[in-house]
């Protein structure tokens, strides 16, 4: 008979004390809202690794496979995020940063004479 590992690897979830708490994966900067809110847009752990090429494989089926057992918990953390994300952006369009990368690339269109328009 095989000597197979049948331990529990430890949850490659980790929490980022230098980005106010963030919820990251394994040793990566990929946040848990990144990794979940592309598996439940349809992505494949395959393709979220695709994207995220810091990633590992595993990492990412141990994240979703937690996930689907506590999918109630992580909704509500991902619908709270989701209000964070909200919260923030209005309050820097309410700061005068709407536009900011549009008056950006204008002024370096500029100094470099050419037309740096928003990439499509």
């Amino acid at each position: 008979m095989a000597n197979l590992p049948l331990q529990t690897d430890p949850l490659p979830i980790r929490v980022d004390h230098e980005s106010n708490g963030a919820l990251r994966v394994g040793p990566t900067r990929v946040t848990l809202a990144v990794v979940l809110g592309a598996y439940r847009g349809g992505a494949t752990p395959e393709e979220i690794v695709s994207r995220f090429d810091t990633l590992r494989l595993a990492d990412v089926y141990a994240v979703i496979a937690h996930y689907l057992r506590h999918q109630a918990e992580f909704d509500a953390y991902l619908d709270e995020c989701d209000r964070e994300f909200d919260r923030l952006r209005a309050a820097a369009l309410a700061n005068g940063q709407a536009g900011l990368k549009e008056r950006l690339l204008a002024r370096l269109a500029a100094r470099q004479g050419t037309d740096a328009s928003l990439p499509g």
